[in-house]
Order: C-alpha cells, then structure tokens, then sequence
C-alpha cells in the first residue's frame, strides 16, 4: 500500500514532468482563491489524464456540468480541434462570469459557451444538439446519477462520460450524508450500466470513466 507521503511525491513528479501550468492555468488557479471561491480545481496532473482522454477519443463537442472558475474547461478545449465545441454548465453567476474572463484570457471564447444554472435545469435544452462525444461532470454530487441517466441518452455509440470525485476522500466506503450516497449511487449505476463498459482511475480522488457501448 502506497503511503500518503509517496502518493504526494509522485504526484509533483507527474505534474513537474508531464503537466506543467501555464501562465494561464497559473493565473486561473490564483484568481480562484483571490476571488473566494472553493479550492476544488483539479490537479494539473487530474485536468491532463482529462485533456489526453479528450484527445484519444477524437471528441469534437463536449459537455462540462460544473464549470467553477474555468480550470477544467481550458485544459479540455484546448484538446479539442479548431472547429470544437465546449459547452460548460456552471450554478453560481459569480463563478460563471469569472469562466467567461478566463476563457477569454486563454483565447478559446470561440471554443467555449458558458451556460448559467443548474446543471439538471440546463441538460434538457441540450439535447436537440445530440449526440455528444464526451460529458465531463464534477458539480452536485447528489446529481450525478441524473448526470450519467442524461449521458446514456445523449452521447454517441463510442462516446466517453467521466466524473470527478469517484473515491470522494473515502466517504464511499461509509456513506452518511446525501452526497456520499449520490457517489455510491453513480458508481453503482456505471458498474451495471448495460450501455456502458467502465472503471475508476484511481488517480487524485478518482476520476471515474464510461464508454457508451450500446
């Protein structure tokens, strides 16, 4: 078993050696905190294994519910192609209009909607655009059943649904409050999942991931 202190450490190696921030990524990950908002942006190690995922699935239109302050969504449109699009579903107006400067301080406004609201209010208005090629999720974590429901309907045969926060710091394993049962929930909705082939990877706090199949 790995202990706490060497999972740190190897994680900056793969950050320092295959994940290095830009002055961008930089300046995103300072203006979250400046601004006040939760320090939940994944490592840069995390929003890489995401990017090369988006990549390897030749994803040109992508779904992101949980947009925060932008973080995630450059490192994904930056893997998109010139023509890509990525659609970023975000709660709070705050963190939305701070996306929307970030966006456009990295050059890929062209690339990237920022949608206002709820993600399960906003998925709907979604669909007339599908099939989708890829949905990322990291936002209520009482929602992500209804997030997965909503990927099997949209994405393409081939098609990639991922999730931050698999592991959720454990609370999985001992679920009390209506979060870590929303996590147990999805889990085991991928796990049976007849439309999709799956598994966790076991990377920061685990980024669980579906293929659509059927």
């Amino acid at each position: 078993m790995m202990s706490e202190d060497l999972a740190r450490r190897l994680s900056q190696y793969v950050n320092q050696l295959f994940a290095q921030e830009d002055e961008v990524l930089k300046y995103v990950r300072q203006q979250t905190a400046a601004h006040g908002l939760p320090l939940i942006n994944l490592e840069a190690n995390e929003a890489r294994l995401i990017q090369l995922l988006v990549r390897l699935s030749a994803a040109e239109r992508v779904i992101e519910v949980g947009t925060l302050a932008g973080y995630s969504g450059i490192w994904i449109a930056r893997a998109l192609p010139a023509h890509g699009k990525l659609v970023t579903i975000e709660v709070s107006s705050v963190h939305a209009e701070l996306a929307r400067a970030h966006f456009e301080r990295a050059g890929l406004s062209h690339k990237v909607t920022v949608l206002q609201g709820a993600g399960v209010q906003m998925l709907p208005q979604l669909e007339a655009d599908a099939p989708w090629d890829l949905m990322f999720i990291d936002a209520d974590k009482v929602s992500y059943p209804n997030y997965l429901a909503w990927a099997a309907e949209n994405l393409r045969l081939g098609g990639a649904v991922l999730a931050d926060n698999a592991f959720w710091q454990g609370h999985i394993l001992n679920p009390q409050s209506e979060d870590d049962h929303g996590l147990v929930n999805f889990n085991r909705m991928l796990a049976k999942h007849p439309q999709f082939e799956c598994s966790i990877i076991e990377i920061g706090d685990g980024i669980a991931l579906g293929i659509k199949t059927e």
